[in-house]
C-alpha cells in the first residue's frame, strides 16, 4: 500500500502535470483551416460569434466566398481544406475536382424570391402570386413562366402605378454555370416546360442581360438600392431572414417562395482533416447549430428555426415552418446533363 507521505508526492505532481498541460492548450495558437464557400454564407462565418465558437475547439477558419459551381476546379480549391457550395448538387462537382475525405450536411435553405409588397400586389392581380397557408407570399412558377413566355412588360399591367418601368416581368438571377441557385432556378423551370422548353428556360437567363456569378452580389444590390436594382430577386431564404434579423431590409420588403420551390442542403466537401472537423462541428455543435438557425438556416434542430421565426412573426414578417410545395431533390446525372445543354445556349 502507497504511504500517506508518496500519494501526497503523486497527487502533486499529476497536478502540475495538469496545470501545464492546461497552460499549453489555453496559450496555443488555434489551427488555421481554410475554406471556400458559396458567398450567400460569408455573412455566417464572418459573425464573430461563429468565429468564437470555432476558436473554442482550437480552429481559426479563413474563408473565401465564391459562387457554389464556381469554385468547382482544382484551382480554386488549391490550399483549402474544405469547400462548402449551396447545394448537394454543386457539392457533386466540388467532391470531382478534388476528392473529398468526407462531406456534411448542416443545414438547408429554399430558393425564395426577394421583392417588394407593391410588386406581389402587382403579381397577384395576373394571377401568379398568393397567400400560403403560414400567411407568407408565394409565386405560381407555372403562371410566372406563362407571363414571361408573353415578355410581359411592367408598364403593360393595368393600373400599374407602383413599377411603371419598361422591363420585362423577370426574375434576376445570377448564372446558372457558375451559381447553385440560378442552376436550381434553371431545373425547377425546365422540369415544368419539359425537354423541349430548354430555349425558353435560355430565354429566362438572356433577357436578363449580363448574369452575376455568385449569389451574394445581386441580393446586396436589392438590399442597397432596392426597386432601382431589381423588382424580383433570387435568393436563398436564409440571406432574408439574416437581412431582416440585421435590420437592413429595404422599405417595403418581403419574400415569395417559388411553387415549387427547391430546398438547397448546403454541403461541406471536406479535404483534409481539418475540414472534417468543421464539417462535424457544424453539424453537432449546438451553439453553431443555434447561430446557423439565427442566420436563417434550417438546421435539423426544429427548435432552433421555430425561435427565429417567432422573432420574424413578432415583427410582421410571416414565415412558414413547412415548405409543403417543395419539389424532389434532382437527379444529379440528370441535372448535370440540363446545364451542360443550358450553358451550350448561353455561350451561343
Amino acid at each position: 500500500m502507497m504511504r500517506p507521505r508518496n500519494m501526497v508526492i503523486v497527487v502533486t505532481v499529476l497536478a502540475l502535470l495538469g496545470a501545464v498541460v492546461g497552460y499549453l492548450l489555453a496559450g496555443s495558437d488555434p489551427a488555421t483551416v481554410r475554406g471556400v464557400v458559396g458567398t450567400e454564407k460569408a455573412t455566417f462565418f464572418a459573425d464573430p460569434r461563429v468565429r468564437e465558437a470555432f476558436e473554442k475547439h482550437g480552429l481559426r477558419l479563413e474563408i473565401e466566398a465564391r459562387g457554389s459551381r464556381e469554385m468547382a476546379t482544382a484551382d480554386a480549391l488549391a490550399g483549402h481544406d474544405f469547400g462548402f457550395p449551396a447545394s448537394a448538387q454543386a457539392a457533386g462537382p466540388v467532391a470531382r475536382a478534388r476528392p473529398a475525405s468526407g462531406t456534411y450536411e448542416p443545414f438547408g435553405s429554399p430558393l425564395a424570391v426577394a421583392t417588394f409588397t407593391s410588386i406581389v400586389d402587382l403579381l397577384a392581380q395576373e394571377g401568379a402570386a398568393r397567400r400560403g397557408g403560414a400567411g407568407h407570399w408565394v409565386l405560381d412558377l407555372a403562371a410566372y413562366l406563362d407571363l414571361a413566355g408573353r415578355d410581359l412588360r411592367w408598364d403593360q399591367i393595368a393600373g400599374n402605378v407602383a413599377y411603371p418601368a419598361r422591363r420585362d416581368v423577370l426574375v434576376t438571377t445570377t448564372h446558372p454555370s457558375y451559381s447553385g441557385s440560378a442552376a436550381g432556378y434553371a431545373w425547377l423551370a425546365a422540369t415544368h416546360l419539359g425537354p423541349d422548353g430548354l430555349d425558353r428556360v435560355a430565354k429566362l437567363f438572356t433577357d436578363q442581360g449580363g448574369l452575376e456569378r455568385s449569389t451574394g452580389d445581386p441580393f446586396e444590390r436589392y438590399l442597397t438600392q432596392g426597386l432601382n436594382f431589381a423588382p424580383l430577386v433570387l435568393a436563398y431564404e436564409a440571406q432574408y431572414i439574416g437581412a431582416a434579423a440585421a435590420g437592413t431590409l429595404p422599405d417595403g420588403a418581403t419574400l415569395m417562395y417559388l411553387s415549387p420551390t427547391l430546398l438547397s442542403t448546403h454541403t461541406v466537401v471536406a479535404f483534409t482533416e481539418r475540414g472534417d472537423e468543421v464539417g462535424e462541428l457544424l453539424t453537432t455543435d449546438p451553439t453553431l447549430r443555434s447561430l446557423a438557425a439565427e442566420h436563417g438556416y434550417r438546421t435539423g434542430t426544429a427548435a432552433d428555426f421555430a425561435t427565429v421565426l417567432d422573432r420574424l412573426a413578432g415583427a410582421g414578417t410571416s414565415l412558414p415552418a413547412q415548405l409543403p410545395e417543395a419539389a424532389p431533390p434532382p437527379d444529379p446525372v440528370a441535372f448535370e446533363a440540363m446545364l451542360t445543354a443550358l450553358d451550350q445556349r448561353l455561350r451561343q
